[in-house]
């Protein structure tokens, strides 16, 4: 990029340290690190501790951006989205309101390319979320050697490596119409998915941990329930406290993002589980929204989906 608001430093003795040169390519490299750990911590479990020293990837990102601050700011000065300069973040609190405060192309820190478009902000609010940008990169940066391929490949490619290695690559468009046809499942569910074969692949624990996570607990109401999206067909997130009397959609192109529909309503008991995010949202939720549209122009009505 040109017009810096900083000199560009040469690489020094502590650069080769900790990693490359702080050339564009790292820049970029950089910002897919960013992007998986928003991505990570987005379902962190409550039950799993989290403290300095923080998980590798967050703590390896937060080192090379120090590093940054102490090349190019030595004189530092600290973070706030409140502030009308922004330095390099400090902590990782410092880098998540960053991630949602400021579209990461307005980063003054690093030299991104200016062949690639990476306006927008990591992190979306209403409800807090990892955004759609950010998932992409977060996909980009875990596959670095099959970044040309669609978003939805790039979700299911650790799924296809193991249909591959078993030698059924020919069943994993099975597994993908199961994916589609099952967002959510109980722990008994899963259970007995583990007892079948997909696509000629025998389901394996190993598969269960790639396709699916456990409801983090933010999705239930104060009742300990969770409501189903009827458009999208995904878990919606309770507003309002946690409440229950309101609903929200997180999927980035859902009809329910405005106009809630609530399907079905299953209870934190189950032990329920649902589709790893990217998964959610580059191949579940495209074919369920398009065949609920279908369906809702079949049995259209003048009045129907009005909004007041």
């Amino acid at each position: 990029m040109t017009d810096l608001p900083y000199p560009s430093s040469a690489p020094t003795a502590f650069d080769h340290a900790i990693g490359e040169a702080y050339n564009e390519a790292e820049s970029r490299r950089i910002i897919g690190m960013v992007a998986a750990t928003v991505a990570q911590l987005a379902d962190w479990p409550k039950e799993k501790a989290f403290s300095v020293p923080y998980p590798p990837l967050a703590q390896y990102v937060l080192d090379r951006i120090a590093l940054i601050g102490v090349l190019r700011h030595p004189g530092g000065y600290h973070l706030t989205p409140y502030r009308d300069r922004l330095s390099c973040p400090r902590t990782l609190a410092d880098l998540m309101a960053l991630c949602w405060s400021s579209p990461i192309d307005a980063w003054p820190f690093l030299n991104l390319p200016d062949d690639e478009d990476l306006t927008g902000l990591l992190v979306e609010l209403d409800p807090i979320r990892p955004s759609e940008l950010c998932l992409r990169l977060s996909l980009e940066f875990t596959h670095p050697d099959a970044a040309d391929r669609s978003l939805e490949r790039l979700a299911l490619l650790d799924a296809r490596a193991l249909y591959e290695e078993a030698g059924h690559p020919g069943g994993f468009p099975k597994l993908r119409e199961w994916l589609i046809a099952h967002p959510v499942l109980s722990s008994q569910e899963i259970a007995f998915l583990k007892l079948e074969r997909i696509g000629g692949f025998q389901v394996t624990d190993e598969l269960i941990d790639i396709l699916y996570l456990r409801v983090h607990e933010r999705y239930f109401s104060s009742a300990d329930e969770i409501a189903v999206c009827g458009h999208c067909g995904l878990v919606l997130v309770p507003i309002n406290g946690g409440s229950g009397e309101r609903w929200q959609c997180e999927t980035t192109k859902c009809r329910g993002r405005r106009n809630v529909l609530i399907g079905d309503v299953r209870h934190v008991a189950e032990n329920l589980h649902h589709a790893a995010r990217p998964i959610r949202e580059f191949v579940i939720a495209g074919p369920r929204l398009r065949a609920s549209e279908g369906s809702n122009r079949q049995a259209s009505s003048p009045l129907r989906d009005v909004e007041c």
